[in-house]
């Protein structure tokens, strides 16, 4: 089974409450359209998008820079509030690196930061070796990122290699978002699984005390993996606090 999607999806267009919804690196709206489905059948307009560079081809994304992926989210935030009362932002993964970035420029009524991908789980790697050797590399597989005893069991959502030139603009990516996260401002609801295998944990204190909101709370779940918004056991905990997190902060 492929656990890929090209396609961009919008639910529920007619509503004023929207919902910008971010799926992680090398994935697609794949992970992202249960979410923005379920929130829409909620009374939210939901926009599920694909990023630059995902949802085409590996070397498409090593293509992009991080530049391209900001400006592309804040294009999309910034139509949605012309067209909504209340806005919020969920991200997932690198989703959440830019939602928490788009936290910090526009007045959101809230967002969700879910498997937040600040901190790296392999620090020599991404923040030494690749930006040294990935033009050299341009592609490492994903199943070598996991322990043998683990690797031919995991499904791995969108590209099935990890495009290093993009990796490396991940990074920069978080260099910059950790020097925003003060300015977050909004209420904010940080998920993250116990079984996340690519997330550390520290990047949910890491979020939590850095960000500025005066309203933030913590979901941990015990038996979703990292990509949270697809088919799990706790999939449907997850959607409803979403949604009812997110009725707290409507401007009526």
């Amino acid at each position: 089974m492929e656990f890929f999607d090209t396609k961009n999806y919008q639910f529920n267009t007619e509503s004023k409450d929207g919902v910008y919804i971010i799926h992680g690196f090398t994935n697609t709206t794949y992970e992202t359209r249960d979410l923005a489905e379920y929130l829409g059948r909620q009374g939210f307009y939901t926009n599920a998008i694909n990023l630059p560079g995902h949802g085409t081809t590996p070397e498409d994304c090593n293509r992009v820079k991080f530049t391209d992926w900001t400006e592309y989210t804040e294009k999309g935030v910034a139509e949605m509030s012309a067209r909504c009362d209340n806005v919020y932002v969920v991200g997932i993964s690198m989703g959440s690196v830019l939602a928490l970035h788009l936290s910090s420029i526009f007045p959101l009524n809230g967002a969700v930061f879910a498997s937040t991908v600040l901190q790296f789980k392999d620090y020599f790697s991404t923040r030494i070796l690749t930006p040294l050797f990935h033009c050299l590399v341009p592609f490492r597989e994903k199943r070598l990122s996991y322990k043998k005893d683990i690797r031919d069991e995991l499904n791995y959502f969108g590209y099935k290699v990890w495009p290093m030139s993009a990796v490396n603009e991940m990074r920069k990516l978080t260099n910059l978002v950790k020097k925003e996260l003060p300015a977050v401002k909004c209420p904010a609801l940080i998920a993250h699984s116990e079984r996340d295998i690519l997330s550390i944990q520290s990047n949910i204190a890491l979020v939590y005390d850095n960000i500025s909101s005066e309203i933030k709370e913590k979901l941990i779940v015990k038996n979703a993996t990292h990509n949270m918004f697809v088919e799990n056991p706790d999939q449907k905990l997850i959607f409803k606090k979403i949604t009812s997190f997110f009725n707290q902060f409507k401007d009526n």
